[in-house]
């Protein structure tokens, strides 16, 4: 175990503002507060536990024997067309014979552009990436007489 001078101090500002805190502390008396249940607390929980034994208790003969009674609901004239269509639907599908197909043969085209898509394509390429630096200033010439004032 290292010596008590080998173990960190505390900077002396720090221990001596401890130690006049220590002594101006005062001695206070400490009470114990036990919280109780306000009045609706209570009347609430006798409620919840009346309601519980009343079930508990409950006495079944006091109950009366009903017989109820089922309507028989028919179905509509939608729903007996609907189901019509749905059984003959399945029974088509299940009598079904792959051999009334006719046999075809499938094509497989590749479309190539055309010379006038590559073109076209290629124009808008080149629009795209123009240097207009090469082009050069030319100035109009202008070959009718008519005269044009400024306003």
């Amino acid at each position: 175990m290292a010596a008590l001078a080998e173990l960190p101090k505390l900077p002396e500002e720090i221990s001596d503002s401890l130690i006049s805190k220590g002594k101006e502390l005062r001695k206070v008396e400490t009470s114990e507060k036990n919280v109780l249940p306000t009045k609706e607390d209570v009347e609430e929980e006798k409620k919840h536990v009346e309601m519980i034994t009343g079930i508990e208790k409950f006495d079944n003969s006091q109950l009366k024997t009903i017989e109820t009674a089922e309507k028989v609901v028919l179905p509509t004239s939608e729903d007996i067309k609907a189901e019509r269509q749905h059984l003959e639907l399945t029974k088509n599908i299940e009598s079904f014979t792959p051999e009334k197909l006719k046999h075809t043969e499938t094509h497989e085209k590749n479309m190539l552009p055309s010379k006038t898509d590559i073109a076209r394509e290629k124009t808008l390429d080149l629009t795209t990436s123009f240097d207009k630096t090469t082009l050069k200033h030319v100035e109009p010439i202008i070959k009718t007489q008519v005269e044009v004032i400024d306003a």
